[in-house]
């Protein structure tokens, strides 16, 4: 039982975070394009030649913000396939002194801690992308209950704006958060297995 839940847990890590990389692959070629773009519309000012031909030839409008959404979606997708696979920075000064009970106490602690800094980021990013209600406003919880689909559209309507392209800012914190409930879950799924190594040695 739990090495199918393994399996499924380590298969959609490695989907989520091949999604992340398709990402970065877009944001590298994206910044290709723009900078390219920018150099050859340096070049024609250069030798005062700009024809009507290529006058689309500039920088990609809102490259910026566009890179930013990129990276932080390969690095939100990152995060599951890195706790799974315990991908983060540890040092390992003295683990070879302690016996290999004593580490696997260290990886269950630092699971926990992880799982920890998890939850909490989940609960950021949720009151980011529901704020709480201003003024006279129901809560988020009572609309949603009382299926007001309305109200809940129009204040996501009246949500941020991104400053150069105007996109909608509550998408991404949507997506953002779901990464992150995956990364919560696999957390706790690592205490877990960090509980039963510890149980069984």
């Amino acid at each position: 039982m739990f090495d199918r839940l393994d399996h499924l847990v380590r298969q959609s890590c490695i989907a989520v975070a091949v999604i992340g990389g398709f990402g970065l692959i877009a944001t590298t070629i994206l910044t290709c394009i723009s900078i390219l773009l920018k150099l050859i519309r340096r070049m024609m000012a250069a030798v005062d030649w700009t024809p009507e031909a290529l006058s689309w030839v500039r920088p990609i409008l809102g490259e910026e913000e566009l890179v930013q959404y990129g990276v932080a979606l390969a690095l939100f997708a990152a995060l599951p396939y890195v706790m799974y696979s315990k991908g983060h920075i540890t040092v390992d000064l003295f683990t070879s002194v302690f016996g290999s009970r004593f580490n696997r106490v260290l990886d269950l602690v630092g699971d926990a801690v992880l799982a920890v800094l998890a939850y909490l980021l989940f609960t950021r990013q949720w009151t980011l992308l529901f704020k709480p209600a201003r003024g006279d406003d129901a809560p988020w919880a009572t609309e949603i209950l009382a299926g007001n689909w309305a109200e809940i559209a129009d204040r996501l309507r009246d949500n941020q704006e991104s400053q150069i392209l105007g996109l909608k800012l509550w998408p991404t914190y949507l997506v953002a958060e779901l990464l992150t409930a995956m990364f919560l879950a696999v957390a706790v799924f690592c205490v877990l297995r960090s509980a039963r190594a510890l149980r069984g040695s």
